[in-house]
Formats: structure tokens, C-alpha cells, sequence
């Protein structure tokens, strides 16, 4: 078998996107998060964040399908120009706005990203302790104790390393070395979006 990296196409459809910012096709960019979110279902226990991360790209993806041709700029300003803070902080908390799922779906990203990066760093970590360093420097700041305990105990069900890297592609060596070729330009792609957001208000759209 291929395996992920290859079957979910991810390098690939984030490529037209990277290095245009903010300025990213908004359908092209929510596709490629679909394709990255698509790694946990690689990983048992993660079934619950990967629901809610794809609901975040798929209400991007519904609005970037009912305007051809959006970019995540034009989204996000179709709903936040000319408002107050007020105004603001009720489209940041309102899960059907593309605005906040833009908010909650670079941080996800972010989470993605970290935790595939301390795995290619550290040859000897467990799944398990990547995915946790993952998320203490995205999601975690911006979950309660309830979430933060569920994840927890989720991620206790982590398969080993060695399994999880094996369902990545035919090698490590290939597989790490490709997703380590991208992963810099990712993650600019990824704090553009947030960094843009926190334009419209540094609080309400924190990363």
C-alpha cells in the first residue's frame, strides 16, 4: 500500500496555496485541510478532534464553494469589515461563520504540524508525547479542563510509533523527508491566516 502521505495527496494540495498568505484559494486551502486532518484517522483515540477540525474546513469549504474564486482574505472580510469589537467577538464565537472557523481550524493545523514535526525531530519520542506537544502549543490554551481532560484520556489510546509511522508511506526515510520539505512553508501558510485574522482584533482572534 502507498499509504497517507501519497493516498491523501496533502503535499500536493497545499502546494498552489503556498506562499500566497491570506491570499490562499479558500477552496483549495480547505480541500488541503481536509487531506492533513485526514492523519488522525490514523491515530486511535483522535476521533473526536478530527470530527471537529473537518467540521471547521468543511464550513470553509461550503462557503468558498458558494463564492468561486474566494480567497481566505475576501471571506474573512465579507463578515468582519466595518464591525466593532462587539460584533466581533459574536462572529469569532459563532461556529457557523467562516471566520471562526478559520480561527479554530489554524490552530488545528498548527497542532498538526508541531506534533508531525516532534516526530520527524525525535526519532525515540512516543506517538503519544508528540501528539500531546502538539497540542499544548495550539488547541490547548483555548480548551477547558472538561476538553483538556478528554483529550487526555483520548490520546492514551495512541497506537505505537512504529505503527503509525508504517501507515505514513513505504519508508520513513521517504515520507518524513517529504513532509519535511514543506512543512516551514506550511506553517508560514498557516500564521499568515492567523496573523490576518489578528488584524481585525488581536483578543478576540488570538492564536
Amino acid at each position: 500500500m502507498p499509504g497517507w502521505l501519497q493516498d491523501s495527496k496533502v503535499l500536493e494540495k497545499f502546494e498552489p496555496s503556498l506562499g500566497k498568505k491570506e491570499e490562499a484559494d479558500a477552496k483549495q486551502f480547505a480541500e488541503a485541510s481536509l487531506a492533513l486532518i485526514s492523519v488522525f484517522d490514523l491515530i486511535t483515540g483522535m476521533g473526536m478532534a478530527s470530527a471537529d477540525m473537518s467540521g471547521n474546513a468543511n464550513t470553509l469549504l461550503k462557503a468558498a464553494n458558494a463564492n468561486p474564486g474566494s480567497t481566505l482574505k475576501s471571506l474573512i472580510d465579507a463578515e468582519c469589515a466595518g464591525k466593532d469589537a462587539a460584533a466581533l467577538k459574536k462572529i469569532a464565537g459563532d461556529g457557523k461563520t467562516v471566520s471562526c472557523a478559520l480561527l479554530w481550524l489554524a490552530r488545528a493545523l498548527n497542532f498538526i504540524i508541531k506534533m508531525l514535526e516532534e516526530l520527524i525531530a525525535n526519532p525515540g519520542k512516543k506517538l503519544s508525547d508528540c501528539v500531546l506537544a502538539g497540542y499544548e502549543v495550539s488547541l490547548k490554551p483555548h480548551h477547558g479542563m472538561m476538553i483538556r481532560t478528554t483529550f487526555s484520556v483520548g490520546v492514551k489510546a495512541a497506537p505505537y510509533r512504529d505503527a503509525f509511522v508504517a501507515k505514513l508511506g513505504p519508508s520513513e526515510e521517504e515520507v518524513f523527508g517529504a513532509i519535511k520539505g514543506k512543512q516551514a512553508d506550511m506553517s508560514e501558510l498557516v500564521k499568515s491566516v492567523q496573523g490576518y485574522l489578528k488584524t481585525k482584533d488581536p483578543t478576540i482572534f488570538a492564536d
